[in-house]
């Protein structure tokens, strides 16, 4: 591999503003290489919309997934651009992978569920343990996720001691070998209104949550709460705790985006590769519409990937 450093960027969906922001890096001054996995046709198509004739950067490669392939659908092309930039990061072209929105529904069919990139990702790597979806916004906070995309239900279902217990743990241990954090200092929140509030709105803070805190102490973790959710992203918790770990998605990304949608920065940790991605969706109403794009997750990202693999 060479020593300057190359991100495998994943398209997303040729219908949202993915293709967009891929021509619009063009315009950027990099301090690292980019291998663009897309349809090459849509993307020079989608320049031209956004005004620019001319797709030139010496640090950006686009690799057409379409050369040699038969893909008949978008649905192949998205598949095909998240599968053969994950390739690059296994065979180490590519040092980390960063991707761009797709339509879960779109992906879906009857008789295979796309729930997301983190859970189709770690299948393909073949990763056993449910990776730890976290986000970073720019006050450098992280914001973990108990369990990923699930409906409220299953997510409450999978609020048990022993699943805490292990998630934290990857969760710690990902802290501080894949991002160098030293001691790791966690909060948790609570799953109920006010954590619970001593059983008065639910009781698994303290069937659950607590006796998962208490044990993880034990094993020498830095971890404190149940806190509530709604209060857990003031900024004295993000200045004094390394990560806050939400109960399930909502709970957590409701405030986070609120403070950093436009910068925010998805990063699953717990993965053989690193991996980060642009925090916001497909915004097909954008597409085309130079002035009201934002490209700042997504050189977030690539700003955040190139933090983690030099450190």
């Amino acid at each position: 591999m060479n020593h300057e450093l190359t991100f495998a960027v994943s398209a997303g969906d040729p219908d949202g503003i993915g293709y967009d922001l891929c021509a619009l890096l063009h315009k950027k001054k990099l301090g690292f290489h980019v291998l663009i996995y897309a349809d090459k046709k849509i993307l020079v198509s989608r320049a031209k919309l956004l005004g620019m004739n001319i797709l030139h950067n010496k640090k950006i490669t686009i690799v057409d997934v379409k050369k040699n392939r038969k893909i008949k659908c978008n649905r192949d092309l998205v598949l095909e651009s998240i599968n053969k930039a994950i390739e690059s990061c296994i065979n180490k072209t590519a040092h980390a992978l960063v991707t761009l929105p797709i339509n879960k529904e779109k992906l879906s069919t009857s008789k295979y569920l796309f729930t997301g990139h983190t859970e189709y990702i770690a299948k393909a790597l073949k990763v056993k343990k449910q990776p730890i979806m976290t986000f970073i916004g720019n006050s450098n906070i992280i914001v973990a996720t108990h369990s990923t995309h699930l409906s409220l239900l299953d997510a409450i279902k999978k609020v048990k001691k022993n699943n805490l217990i292990k998630n934290i743990q990857l969760l710690h241990s990902s802290l501080k070998n894949q991002l160098r954090i030293n001691d790791p200092k966690i909060l948790v929140t609570g799953l109920n209104p006010h954590a619970g509030e001593n059983n008065l709105f639910g009781n698994e803070e303290k069937k659950f949550i607590i006796p998962a805190i208490n044990k993880l102490k034990r094993l020498q973790i830095s971890i404190d709460g149940p806190v509530p959710a709604d209060t857990a992203l003031l900024k004295d918790n993000m200045n004094n705790y390394d990560c806050i770990y939400y109960m399930y998605h909502d709970q957590a990304l409701c405030a986070f985006k609120a403070l950093f949608f436009e910068t925010g920065v998805n990063l699953t940790l717990g993965l053989p590769i690193l991996r980060t991605s642009v925090d916001h969706g497909t915004a097909e109403e954008l597409v085309g519409k130079k002035d009201k794009i934002s490209i700042k997750s997504f050189l977030n990202a690539l700003n955040l990937a190139q933090k983690f693999t030099q450190e």
